[in-house]
């Protein structure tokens, strides 16, 4: 499938879904998260924050749990540069100001919080729509993503959080798309092969 109808598919999917479903699969998801943590070692750690009245996954939950599990980690999340697509990250706390978007989306003030640079970063949980079977995804189709990851280091794991298993194939990728290294849903963990 292409990403357009894909990008149309799961946002219904996401809309029709019962919100109790929504909190047990992002119940399991984050259980999933905190025992790949567990298992690698990760100092830095960036999160998109989700668009409030979305259905987006609940990173809010994963944050809380990445914390009281690894009290040592520093998670950071990203903020958009206004009248642009780029995005400047900056540490979040249970004490961070967070001021919401144009977008509904929350992020942390950058008058307020310690900036990160991409370079500093062991791992990024990226937004997705949907994903394939070989570790593409479909974004919401701003690019801010495509524009980041490339500043990160060559070994910055890449993982997807979805409500959903992997579709077959995404039919229209280009230059721009870029493979996950993992992809976290609430039933499993995929681990894609860099081509």
């Amino acid at each position: 499938m292409k990403k357009a109808a894909l990008r149309k598919e799961f946002l219904q999917k996401r809309k029709e879904a019962d919100g109790q479903w929504l909190v047990e699969k992002n119940a399991l998801i984050a259980q999933n998260l905190k025992k790949y943590v567990q298992q690698n070692h990760f100092k830095t750690l960036h999160t998109f924050l989700p668009q409030l009245g979305s259905r987006e996954i609940d990173t809010f939950l994963v944050i809380e749990s990445l914390r009281i599990a690894f009290p040592t980690i520093r998670i950071a999340a990203p903020y958009i540069i206004p009248g642009t697509r780029e995005m400047e990250h900056y540490l979040v706390s249970p004490f961070t100001h967070l001021i919401t978007n144009q977008w509904r989306i929350p992020e942390p003030d950058p008058l307020t919080s310690e900036r990160v640079q991409p370079q500093e970063l062991d791992m990024v949980l990226v937004p997705l729509l949907a994903f394939d079977r070989s570790g593409y995804r479909v974004g919401y189709g701003g690019g801010y993503y495509d524009r980041f990851l490339p500043h990160t280091r060559p070994d910055c794991i890449k993982i997807g959080l979805s409500l959903f298993d992997a579709v077959e194939e995404i039919a229209d990728l280009d230059q721009y798309d870029f493979p996950l290294d993992v992809c976290i849903t609430p039933e499993h963990v995929y681990h894609f092969n860099k081509q």
